[in-house]
């Protein structure tokens, strides 16, 4: 009996881990994402300018500081223009080809960012499967220019979601929304195609 009972004290603390880890497992489920259709993503105005060019390519210097943009054309001969995509790679960012390649020290990466679709404002990145370790890249997309019915709760929900494959569920990314700058800005991982949504 006593060993029974001495066996059943030492099992409770193993019993308790086991359940803890339990939770912390189901606690770091994959994100199982959102289908497109749930989605109500930005358009431009009607009135809205071109961009000056739809897409943009650089190369990503790792250990640089690298950042590209995308800017609507200015409006009735105005000199500014409002920027439509900022693009940040910073100098500690470490950078993996697709292949999972690391980029060395110095070493440089072509980079393309593009308007993929202009109904919906969806921009692609390439080399698609690309990955940012350490500090990640950061995206920052203007809504300025965007349907100007966008309520103020409307506002306020949006954020950057991505998508991997065509046809795929959509997923969040956290997102920071700058109301005065009319921008929302998120922390990039990967590249594949990304958009502003709520």
């Amino acid at each position: 009996m006593v060993s029974m009972h001495k066996s059943a004290r030492h099992a409770a603390p193993f019993l308790v881990t086991a359940l803890a880890l339990s939770a912390c497992s189901g606690s770091t489920s994959p994100d199982p994402g959102v289908p497109e259709s749930s989605l109500h993503f930005l358009s431009p105005n009607p009135g809205a300018p071109a961009l000056v060019s739809d897409t943009v390519r650089f190369y990503a210097v790792v250990g640089q500081d690298r950042i590209a943009s995308l800017y609507y054309q200015p409006v009735n001969g105005l000199g500014d223009s409002v920027q439509f995509l900022a693009f940040d790679v910073p100098a500690n960012a470490r950078i993996q080809q697709p292949d999972g390649t690391p980029v060395a020290d110095g070493d440089s990466v072509l980079i393309t960012v593009a308007l993929a679709d202009s109904s919906r404002l969806i921009v692609a990145f390439a080399p698609s499967g690309l990955t940012f370790s350490g500090q990640p890249a950061q995206l920052t997309l203007s809504f300025a220019e965007a349907d100007s019915s966008l309520s103020a709760s409307n506002k306020s929900s949006l954020a950057l979601w991505r998508q991997e494959q065509p046809g795929e569920r959509w997923h969040k990314v956290s997102s920071t929304v700058h109301q005065g700058a009319l921008t929302v800005s998120g922390n990039v991982a990967g590249f594949t195609v990304y958009a502003t949504a709520y």
